[in-house]
């Protein structure tokens, strides 16, 4: 079954009076099985392994209320949160925590057609959940403003490296 994988940011910016961007959370929504995804927010590379990101685990969300989510995301947040690209893509369970997302589509931030999801047990905790997203990604360091949104070449996009 084909269902779309999301990299998502939500923009922070400092200042009272005039707002100055800050930096960027980067959000990924993506498939766990047939009929969930996880919404995860990055924490950053690895350093013991190559194109290995620690993801904080935000929430599991039914396909029945996806929509309902990221419109929420969209109204509570309002320009802040944005989807940077949306990428169809077929989900299959390896083992008991460990799964593998196949890209059926063309992504400028996905670099490989392959991402391996595992839940990181021993480094998780009660109050946070941890997974790996094993993947080439090609994230969204700087801001993006709405004159640049439609032609990525306007915003540089750089590798969290």
């Amino acid at each position: 079954m084909i269902k779309l994988s999301y990299y998502c940011i939500l923009r922070h910016y400092k200042g009272i009076f005039k707002k100055r961007f800050s930096n960027n959370t980067h959000l990924f929504i993506l498939p766990r099985t047939e009929t969930d995804y996880l919404y995860l927010a990055l924490l950053g590379e690895r350093t013991e392994a190559p194109d290995t990101y620690a993801c904080a685990y935000i929430t599991r969300i039914p396909d029945e209320i996806l929509n309902f989510i990221i419109e929420g995301e969209k109204e509570y947040f309002k320009d802040r949160f944005e989807i940077v690209e949306e990428t169809p893509s077929e989900v299959s369970t390896l083992e008991k925590y460990k799964y593998l997302i196949r890209l059926k589509g063309k992504s400028k931030v996905f670099l490989s057609k392959k991402m391996i999801l595992t839940y990181q047990k021993e480094e998780s905790t009660p109050k946070q959940r941890i997974y790996n997203l094993v993947s080439k990604l090609n994230l969204e360091m700087d801001e993006i403003t709405k004159s640049s949104r439609g032609k990525m070449s306007g915003a540089k996009s750089l590798s969290l490296t």
